[in-house]
């Protein structure tokens, strides 16, 4: 396996700002560590679904967010993580200021990452947990060639 990127805060950063959803959702990294990463959202009216809780795409945006960018820490430079495959089980409904994803690579392969996120709606300072997603990331080459 190829080493991680030494400089994949930098990477990151380059990354983001192509992350126009992000922006919009008023997401962000808080915490970010090689492996792991908190990823957070004030919760806004219009993340509601009709039941006035918190709607399942925006939860599976976080946690899609916050696993992948934790594969993102132990990515090879040149490389970039995407989402294959994520599942998500909606534990409870979300309700609350905030959403909070902790991100965490199960397994850093050479050619796909396993990770996971579970999700927090935080509510008057509690975390209520109402979602756990897993995810399958590949690696793609950066500027590859139709032979790559």
């Amino acid at each position: 396996m190829v080493a991680p990127n030494p400089n994949f805060r930098q990477a990151i950063a380059d990354a983001l700002r192509g992350q126009h959803l992000m922006r919009h959702l008023e997401c962000e990294l808080v915490h970010i560590e090689p492996g792991y990463v908190i990823a957070e959202l004030p919760l806004r009216q219009y993340h509601e679904q009709q039941l006035g809780i918190v709607h399942g795409g925006v939860i599976a945006t976080i946690a899609d967010v916050a696993a992948g960018f934790a594969s993102f820490t132990l990515t090879p430079e040149g490389f970039q993580p995407v989402t294959a495959e994520l599942h998500i089980l909606f534990l409870q409904p979300g309700r609350g200021e905030r959403l909070r994803a902790y991100g965490r690579v199960l397994h850093a392969g050479g050619r796909l990452h396993f990770a996971e996120a579970d999700v927090f709606c935080l509510a008057q300072g509690a975390e209520t947990h109402i979602a756990r997603a897993s995810s399958t990331l590949a690696l793609i080459r950066l500027n590859a060639t139709a032979a790559d």
